[in-house]
C-alpha cells in the first residue's frame, strides 16, 4: 500500500523496481467538482470598514496577501517604500493563487459531501412518515431527542444513495 505520490510516479515505474513495487495499491483521495464555488470564491470582497491592527479578518489577510497591499491606514514607511494601499477594488481573476485553483479539489471535496450528507440527512429525517421510517418498526427519528448515530445512518444512506448514482452517470 502506498500514497498516491509515489505509487503513481513515472520515475518508480521501471522494469529494474517491477519485483519489488510490482502489485502496489495506491491510496488517493477522490477529486471532484463543486458548482459555483469557483463564482463564489471571485465575489469574495473585503470588508473596508473593520479593518485595524488588532483583528484583520481572513479575507482582508487574504487581500493583502494575494495583491501585496496593505488597507489604510498602512504600516509606517510602507508607501514611502513603494507599498501599495488596497482599494478593495483589485480583481481577483487577474490574480495566479492557489486558493482559487478549483481543478484539483480533494479535501475540500470531502469536505462538500460530508456536509451535503448532513443536510440531506437532516432533511429527510424532517420528512419522516411515522410507519415508513427508517428505523426498528419503520420508526423516526424524534429531532427533540436526535442521536449522533441516526444522523450518520441517515447521512451513511444518502452518501450511498449518491455514489450509486455518480457510478451509474459515468458509464
Amino acid at each position: 500500500m502506498a500514497s498516491e505520490a509515489w505509487s503513481s510516479a513515472a520515475v518508480l515505474q521501471t522494469p529494474h523496481l517491477m519485483p519489488y513495487l510490482g502489485g502496489t495499491l495506491g491510496i488517493s483521495i477522490r477529486r471532484g467538482e463543486i458548482p459555483g464555488f469557483r463564482d463564489f470564491m471571485l465575489q469574495i470582497r473585503p470588508d473596508l470598514h473593520h479593518n485595524n491592527t488588532n483583528g484583520k479578518s481572513v479575507v482582508n489577510q487574504f487581500w493583502e496577501h494575494t495583491f501585496q497591499c496593505r488597507f489604510a491606514p498602512p504600516p509606517a514607511g510602507w508607501v514611502e517604500a513603494g507599498g501599495e494601499v488596497c482599494t478593495g477594488q483589485e480583481v481577483l481573476e487577474n490574480v495566479e493563487t492557489e486558493l482559487l485553483n478549483v481543478s484539483d479539489l480533494r479535501s475540500e471535496y470531502n469536505v462538500y459531501k460530508a456536509v451535503y450528507s448532513l443536510a440531506y440527512a437532516l432533511d429527510d429525517m424532517l420528512q419522516c412518515e411515522p410507519g415508513r421510517g427508517p428505523f426498528s418498526n419503520n420508526t423516526c427519528a424524534h429531532l427533540q431527542k436526535l442521536e449522533p448515530w441516526q444522523v450518520c445512518y441517515q447521512s451513511l444512506l444518502f452518501y450511498l444513495h449518491a455514489s450509486v448514482l455518480v457510478k451509474d452517470t459515468s458509464h
